[in-house]
């Protein structure tokens, strides 16, 4: 091939003329080509900030619960250097209380707040186990990672109160829908306690129905003897 010819082909390329159309088109929208980067630059912005923003609100909720279960774990006694203390029992739970009620009014329904909410029903209910029902309902709807326990504290709540089918139905939404928190296996073993006592066939068809995998498990067969005892 001369390079003439060479020169010809070039001159007809498709990659070629596909290109030059490309460039001949952008200089004539060339306004408009700039006004779609500017908005493509402000969107990719506004992403990276709405992640920075979101990541600063996640750091901020962490350090809100940090704090408030600084004074849950807080010891009762004399001052400490080292160690946040009260001088009494009432005085730490009051002051916890209003921490958590803090976080939860503040944090709302993000893993934080209902971890804080949940903490204050816990609370709550060694004063008043009533009282505790309203928030240990919204963190079990909540879909959180702290729902499977709010679940449990209310099942004993109504196992207390002689509502063994409302307990039984949320140990079974559990055992239908198990969590890293609370597996399968722990949630036969609580719905096996609840109808040891009023259905005792039950109770033995629930233990059963733990995988033998589960079974090998040292303390979910030790659990599921317990309340196997329980039926003899």
């Amino acid at each position: 091939m001369t390079r003439h010819d060479l020169k010809e082909q070039l001159q007809h390329d498709e990659l070629t003329d596909a290109v030059s159309t490309a460039l001949s088109y952008t200089q004539s929208h060339r306004q408009q080509f700039i006004r779609w980067g500017v908005i493509a630059a402000a969107v990719l912005v506004l992403a990276g900030g709405i992640w920075a923003f979101l990541s600063y609100q996640k750091t901020q909720r962490e350090n809100d619960l940090s704090a408030a279960m600084s004074i849950v774990n807080a010891q009762v006694g004399p001052p400490n250097d080292f160690l946040k203390t009260f001088p009494t029992q009432d005085a730490k739970d009051a002051a916890a209380i209003k921490a958590l009620s803090d976080v939860a009014a503040k944090d709302g329904s993000s893993d934080e707040g209902m971890i804080a909410l949940y903490t204050l029903a816990t609370f709550k209910a060694k004063k008043d186990q009533n009282s505790s029902i309203p928030d240990f309902q919204r963190v079990a709807e909540s879909g959180t990672t702290v729902a499977p326990l709010a679940k449990i504290a209310l099942a004993q709540l109504y196992i207390g109160q002689n509502k063994t089918a409302q307990a039984q139905d949320l140990l079974r939404s559990i055992i239908n829908k198990p969590t890293d928190l609370v597996s399968k296996a722990q949630a036969q073993i609580l719905l096996a306690q609840t109808e040891a006592a009023v259905n005792p066939v039950d109770s033995k068809a629930t233990l059963k129905m733990i995988s033998p995998e589960d079974q090998k498990r040292q303390a979910v067969s030790r659990a599921a003897e317990s309340v196997s005892a329980q039926l003899k």
